[in-house]
């Protein structure tokens, strides 16, 4: 009686988690789709006008879609042939959290990057994890390896 029990709760949580996590994956999908589109329209319809987007890229958060086509338009320019390849995505309700490499050249550096890192190739491992209300994205927190990309971009051959 005890095991029917909790079998027919797990099942439950397990249908309502499924449908709770599968009302949104469309929505990191067509990010992903657009990013490696270079897509910054697109990419910024996915986010409230209040959505508060974190990297160790820069102190503080970006806000809204303005955030977004700073911050991706800075990105395109500087490495026009950034290529995004998702690894894994999981989905838990309203947290999205996505896995993925970003990878590219340096070929057109912002006028205070070093000359040094001009033209150097990159691969860092993301994480992202991604808040969701509605149809939109509401908080994106973004981890990755900030010494790894020093150290492909030549930083600490410096002397």
């Amino acid at each position: 009686m005890r095991s029917k029990f909790f079998i027919s709760i797990m099942l439950i949580l397990l249908i309502s988690a499924d449908y709770a996590c599968c009302q949104s994956p469309g929505l990191i999908t067509d990010h992903f789709n657009a990013l490696g589109k270079h897509d910054i329209k697109a990419i910024a319809a996915g986010y409230t006008d209040s959505a508060k987007v974190y990297s160790p890229n820069w102190e503080g958060a970006k806000t809204g879609q303005a955030g977004i086509n700073e911050v991706y338009s800075r990105y395109f320019a500087s490495t026009p042939d950034l290529a995004y390849k998702v690894t894994h995505i999981i989905n838990a309700g309203e947290y999205i959290a996505a896995e993925y490499t970003v990878s590219g050249t340096l070929s057109k550096p912002e006028g205070n990057t070093p000359a040094y890192m001009k033209d150097k190739k990159y691969t860092l491992d993301y994480c992202a994890v991604f808040i969701i209300k509605g149809d939109k994205i509401i908080k994106e927190t973004d981890y990755f390896d900030q010494v790894a990309f020093l150290r492909q971009v030549g930083f600490f051959d410096q002397k």
